[in-house]
């Protein structure tokens, strides 16, 4: 179950970060001066694009404008990974804790 829940959870994740990403390559936007708005978000990427401004992946200019910060997206994937397993592994220990109980 704990591996079904990973691999859902990891796809969604995974491509609304591609997408985003994809979308600010596309318009040239890996730096301050090629920033780009960023329009037309499903609810999921939204959120996404507001934990990666956050975190400095994508970096917001003034006027609702974006640009990607290549170097630290390697580092924002590798923490989204551990989120995503350190919410599998809560949810595992949640499961053994009911099955120890009998419930």
């Amino acid at each position: 179950m704990a591996n079904i829940v990973m691999r859902l959870g990891e796809r969604y994740t995974t491509r609304a970060q591609n997408r985003l990403v994809e979308r600010l390559r596309a318009a040239g936007a890996i730096k301050p001066a090629n920033a780009t708005r960023m329009e037309q978000l499903s609810g999921r990427e939204a959120r996404l694009l507001a934990r990666m401004v956050q975190f400095r992946a994508v970096v917001a200019e003034g006027d609702d404008r974006y640009w990607l910060d290549e170097r630290t997206l390697i580092h924002f994937r590798k923490e989204e990974l551990a989120r995503m397993l350190g919410a599998v592994a809560v949810a595992g220990f949640a499961a053994a804790g009911a099955l120890a109980l009998g419930r």
